[in-house]
């Protein structure tokens, strides 16, 4: 049985509960959570305990929980037979019922089903109608362009690539409305190339800002009125207006209430405009923006704000930081060659134990007090003193102020470390700004003013 984790790993299994919800879904408290009480369901439905290695894997799980302190009243016999309860969900048969009647009645019929139960979404109801007009498409084009994507860091859900091809054959996302001729074979298959090339051109484009892979991406929707402008615009010679709009619509959650109804204004705007700078015109004028970052923003717990966490990532890579490690590679290269599927780590410059009980818990996680590094470095600080692995790893003042970080080792010290995130976080704000701003340059469109920005103005 193949088991995607893609989802599957924001849910986690609570061991000691004792009572329902044993699942939940994983929020900042639960990631933060030390130890293996909630644990990714993931994780447990990918063991087999045929295999010899899976089930010392599930029985050192067990063991770690117990030395824990977890499962209180249970040994670590019982805590394994209850993991195994969770494993063997993937072990249970599916019952499948085979109907043959015309495709809207089978769209009709997954719609009702989808009120019972487990959620089907329009998208894989609707590609199953393609796939049945288009036979083999799905299959042989679909699908594999899903694997290209990946292999190019962008591990994408079907229905954001499906949203992306109507957007372009129809204009529209919300499938109900698009006119049935538009799933006929002769009208998606040319869309199909068209979408293609879109993806694939604007990888390349995003790969120009840094962004290597979809993991940092505050959003994913926003990609599919990108891929719009990228069709509609092909021939752009500079796409930073639209990746302005995408950073923007990213920090103010363009897409977080009625997303369809938003994303179908915004495809739309992309049609009708008769130039890139005038569909980003129209795009950002659809909702409450504001040009500056404040200080504020960079106080954020970094756990909480994607934004905050994407943002860091594009004013390392636009400043050229170079990765904590030996090799000291610019973060998202391999030597000088740009790498695919670069996944950007946090890194806590002061660290959690260190300062644990000597500030204040809120100002721990705060995104000032981040710093990006690339995925391979494992710097073991513990409860070190920073200048400790500062040191040890041998990072250069040059490489701290290539993120903005000071290089005064004076300033390492606990009963500095309000001054130094406050500091930080200005600095990094001001960067932040006058980046949006090299972005925007030239593109006639004025600021409008979000009761959010206003009062982190007056906050800051």
């Amino acid at each position: 049985m193949a088991i995607s984790s893609c989802r599957l790993r924001y849910i986690r299994f609570d061991i000691s509960a004792k009572e329902p919800p044993f699942f939940h879904v994983a929020d900042a408290v639960i990631r933060k959570a030390r130890g293996d009480r909630y644990i990714e369901l993931s994780k447990l439905l990918v063991l087999d305990i045929q295999n010899e290695g899976h089930q010392k894997t599930l029985q050192e799980l067990a063991k770690q929980i117990k030395a824990q302190g977890l499962c209180e009243g249970m040994d670590a016999m019982e805590v394994y037979a209850r993991l195994d309860r969770v494993r063997k969900v993937r072990e249970k048969d599916l019952v499948t019922v085979t109907v043959n009647h015309e495709l809207e009645d089978v769209v009709e019929i997954f719609s009702r089903l989808n009120s019972r139960g487990t959620r089907v979404t329009e998208a894989d109801i609707y590609l199953g109608v393609v796939a049945a007009r288009a036979p083999g498409w799905v299959r042989d084009q679909f699908l594999p362009f899903l694997k290209v994507l990946k292999e190019c860091g962008f591990d994408l859900g079907p229905n954001l690539l499906f949203k992306s091809l109507t957007a372009i054959v129809a204009g529209k996302t919300r499938f109900k409305e698009i006119k049935d001729e538009y799933w006929d074979a002769e009208a998606i298959r040319p869309a199909w190339v068209r979408c293609q090339d879109a993806w694939k051109n604007l990888i390349k484009r995003l790969s120009e800002y840094g962004v290597l892979s979809n993991e940092p991406l505050p959003t994913e929707t926003a990609l599919v009125t990108l891929v719009a402008l990228q069709d509609k615009f092909p021939d752009e010679p500079s796409f930073d207006a639209a990746f302005y709009w995408f950073v923007q619509a990213s920090r103010f959650a363009r897409y977080s209430g009625s997303a369809t109804t938003s994303l179908d204004e915004d495809v739309r705007a992309v049609r009708e405009a008769q130039s890139l700078d005038e569909a980003v015109t129209q795009l950002m004028e659809r909702f409450t923006h504001a040009p500056e970052i404040q200080a504020a923003e960079m106080l954020r717990d970094y756990s909480d704000s994607a934004f905050g966490r994407f943002l860091l990532y594009l004013l390392a890579y636009k400043n050229k930081a170079r990765d904590w490690d030996e090799k000291g590679h610019r973060l998202g290269f391999e030597g000088p060659q740009i790498l695919a599927d670069f996944k950007p780590q946090w890194h806590h410059i002061f660290p959690q134990r260190f300062l644990a009980g000597q500030v204040e818990e809120h100002q721990i996680d705060a995104l000032a007090n981040i710093a990006v590094i690339g995925p391979t470095i494992n710097i073991r600080i513990n409860a070190r003193n920073p200048m400790d692995y500062l040191d040890r790893y041998k990072i250069s003042a040059d490489k701290l102020e290539q993120q903005f970080i000071p290089s005064d080792r004076a300033q390492f010290r606990v009963d500095n470390y309000s001054n130094f995130v406050e500091n930080r976080a200005r600095i990094l704000a001001e960067r932040a700004t006058s980046y949006l701003n090299s972005l925007r340059r030239g593109i006639g469109f004025e600021a409008l003013e979000s009761p959010y920005a206003s009062s982190l103005r007056t906050s800051s």
